[in-house]
């Protein structure tokens, strides 16, 4: 439920691909045009010590549901999950192995079609901000590494 209410209100507040860019600079705050994302984090991060499987589960479940939705809130989903982890380096660390696993070509191709209408200056704030993620991320980095090697190689 905490995270469908962030969600929604990240999508109400005009959450998209250019809602998590601008964020990054203020990263311990979130974006001040979201009010209940930093609510959000704070909730999760209390749950985590009892709940941090089913946290990681729904965090997987809600990226992969929106990838097959036009709907508009799930054109947000991918966003908010993107702040969630700026603003929350145990959220990035939980779910990022298991992220990685799951990005088979299937996925990819889904992703690439998620984003496919996305205007270019907001394509590349995302990309931004997943490459800060990554330049973060301690858990599964050498996973990650060799999925970018092996994904970038054909």
């Amino acid at each position: 439920r905490v995270l469908s209410c962030g969600l929604k209100d990240f999508s109400a507040h005009g959450g998209g691909a250019e809602a998590a860019a601008p964020a990054m600079a203020a990263v311990p705050g979130g974006d001040k045009r979201v009010p209940k994302i930093a609510s959000v984090v704070g909730i999760l991060g209390h749950l985590a010590s009892r709940h941090a499987a089913s946290i990681k589960q729904e965090l997987l479940r809600m990226f992969h549901e929106s990838l097959g939705s036009a709907r508009e809130q799930h054109k947000a989903t991918v966003p908010f999950l993107l702040q969630l982890a700026l603003m929350s380096p145990a959220l990035l660390a939980a779910v990022s192995p298991e992220l990685v696993e799951s990005l088979k070509p299937p996925v990819l191709n889904q992703l690439h079609q998620h984003f496919s209408a996305v205007p270019r200056d907001e394509l590349d704030a995302l990309v931004g901000v997943v490459v800060h993620l990554l330049c973060h991320t301690s858990a599964g980095a050498l996973r990650t590494l060799r999925f970018l090697l092996a994904t970038a190689a054909p």
